[in-house]
């Protein structure tokens, strides 16, 4: 029987969050600092607590591994309680930038995928 789990999330947000392979990190700078997401959607992304401010709007530049130029614009942090990830929200992407988080996304999740077929196969 092949099984796949799906929960959904109590962050809020409105697109399936994937985590980024960790050989092939997102590269996310915000507010002149480069940091690393813990998950990233159509709609946002997750930052380890006490990274940024929550509640604030930030400028941010990403560089995708299969986007071909990095999406920028602006996100806003919702509040979160102290020591929890932030969840952070896109602000107005264009749709072009909307289409490479969505590829993105379709492509770790294949590869997800593949991971669990090949361990299966494995064992």
């Amino acid at each position: 029987m092949n099984d796949i789990i799906v929960q959904a999330t109590k962050s809020g947000r409105t697109a399936y969050p994937v985590v980024p392979d960790p050989d092939d990190p997102i590269i996310l700078q915000i507010d002149s600092q480069l940091m690393r997401v813990l998950d990233v959607s159509a709609s946002g992304f997750t930052l380890s607590a006490g990274v940024i401010t929550n509640g604030r709007r930030y400028p941010f530049s990403m560089d995708l591994p299969t986007a071909g130029r990095p999406i920028a614009g602006y996100v806003d942090v919702l509040p979160a309680e102290e020591d929890e990830p932030l969840q952070c929200r896109f602000v107005n992407l264009l749709s072009e930038e909307q289409e490479a988080l969505h590829r993105y996304a379709l492509v770790r999740q294949k590869q997800a995928l593949r991971a669990l077929r090949s361990a299966r196969l494995g064992n």
